[in-house]
């Protein structure tokens, strides 16, 4: 779908899209793409040609993409994911958030640290936006006595309190003044008390950064000095903090601090899913191939930790789980009568399955590949995975001494769990088809994804675990 607002055209595609956008748009007289600054360089958009024509292409990168100032992306899953916020939160996985472009999200349970860090940047930067436009400041009545009144005479008091009593002269009087200490301005500093204790909290590991943003808050509070402390959140009962009456056309710029503020102070978390109009972030993309690959090995292991597995889950990206590619025999072979050097003896390279799940005696019952990638959209019977895929998988299963190896895919379409693709000379390729369609059934699914991963690996759940 496209649209046009505000003359920005609006782009709606899913993953790996061609999309339709004319190429004057983000191409210069010199044939430069004219990209914004966070996304250039970035494996976010890839320019190419498809039927002759030169063409722009989404990747893996999932969220709304400022590609400049006249074109708007939005990009969907391609895999019907049914709670993407699930899986960004259950791994902790990073998302890019791009300061060229805000946009509305929904609340959505409560927010655990991984929100509160998206909502402490947020505020950070909405309340240098404050400060350098300048605080909402609002008159307040003053009332005063004595010797000396300024503003109006309060002829009513006056007469009561000091005329009847014969004190010529004293008057009572009131005036009005203007002041930052409002419900707007005690809300917003309310939230950075919030953003305060999250930052400051004790953390089994220091977080870098957080120190500086601390360091930042603590200049926010200085400007906020003269605005009250509410605890009990008087404020919240002001219609113009809570988006009832509209705030001063000079000041509609508080309206997205205040939102957010609003959601802070009540604990609500962050939907990821397009759509909504609870809180204005920036836009935040999701990397979903990484995020698919990590939610599949913390979710294994999660469920290793929990019924007691003996081996554990971990990374062969990381040297926990990764072994070298090549070997160097001995003796070298010599196909032409004089031993051939090594280029491994320098540098063996490296196998490095998704997930790999290790022993006590660090012996290694199964390796996996995770692949965000589809296959069968749209075939009526199941199709066979990518051969490079499974090229690098048995490449693997044969250097880990695997008879088999196991890839794991998102379903689309066909069958779900469990297929057994063939047999690849001695190693037996499966294909396990993760549902996350459904966000009833997304543990069910998990939990038999790890009973097969369980089963395949030959584990007896009797023995010491590893982990938990």
């Amino acid at each position: 779908m496209t649209e046009v607002r505000d003359r920005v055209l609006v782009i709606d595609c899913v993953e790996y899209d061609h999309i339709d956008v004319d190429a004057s748009l983000w191409l210069s007289e010199g044939h430069e793409t004219q990209f914004n600054s966070e996304i250039d360089g970035r494996d976010i958009l890839r320019a190419n040609f498809k039927k002759g024509v030169l063409r722009l292409q989404a990747t893996s990168y999932v969220g709304v993409i400022p590609i400049n100032d006249r074109v708007v992306v939005r990009v969907k899953p391609r895999v019907p994911i049914a709670n993407l916020t699930r899986m960004v939160r259950d791994t902790g996985h990073n998302v890019l958030a791009l300061a060229t472009l805000d946009r509305e999200y929904s609340g959505r349970g409560t927010a655990d640290d991984w929100a509160m860090d998206i909502y402490t940047d947020a505020l950070l930067d909405y309340v240098d936006e404050l400060l350098d436009a300048g605080l909402l400041r609002a008159y307040e009545r003053r009332e005063g006595e004595g010797h000396f009144p300024h503003g109006r005479i309060d002829v009513t008091r006056t007469m009561q309190r000091f005329a009847a009593r014969g004190v010529p002269n004293k008057a009572a009087y009131s005036w009005f003044e203007r002041t930052v200490d409002t419900p707007a301005n005690r809300c917003v500093k309310a939230a950075m008390d919030v953003i305060h204790g999250h930052l400051s909290k004790t953390r089994s590991k220091p977080r870098k950064g957080d120190r500086a943003k601390l360091a930042r808050l603590a200049g926010h509070f200085h400007a906020f000095e003269e605005v009250a402390e509410d605890p009990d959140y008087r404020f919240l009962d002001d219609p113009q903090v809570l988006g009832l009456i509209p705030l001063p056309d000079p000041r509609s710029y508080y309206r997205p601090v205040l939102d957010l503020s609003i959601v802070i102070l009540q604990g609500v978390g962050i939907a990821l899913e397009l759509g909504g109009s609870d809180v204005r972030l920036r836009s935040l993309l999701i990397d979903t191939n990484k995020l698919f690959e990590n939610f599949v090995r913390v979710s294994l292991a999660k469920h290793a930790a929990t019924n007691g597995w003996p081996a554990e889950v971990v990374d062969g990206n990381t040297d926990a789980g990764r072994i070298d590619l090549y070997d160097v025999p001995n003796p070298l072979p010599a196909p032409f009568g004089t031993p051939m050097a090594a280029l491994a003896s320098r540098d063996p390279g490296k196998a490095q399955p998704d997930v790999v799940l290790k022993t006590l005696d660090s012996s290694f019952p199964l390796i996996a590949e995770v692949k965000n990638t589809i296959h069968g959209m749209n075939a009526d019977t199941d199709t066979l995975p990518e051969r490079g895929e499974v090229e690098q998988a048995v490449t693997y299963a044969l250097r880990y001494d695997l008879p088999f190896t196991l890839l794991i895919h998102p379903w689309i379409k066909g069958t779900k769990g469990l297929v057994y693709v063939g047999r690849v000379r001695s190693v037996d390729v499966y294909d396990y088809r993760l549902d996350l369609s459904s966000d009833a059934g997304v543990d069910a699914a998990l939990a038999d994804m790890a009973s097969v991963v369980a089963g395949l690996a030959g584990l007896d759940v009797t023995q010491a675990p590893t982990s938990g």
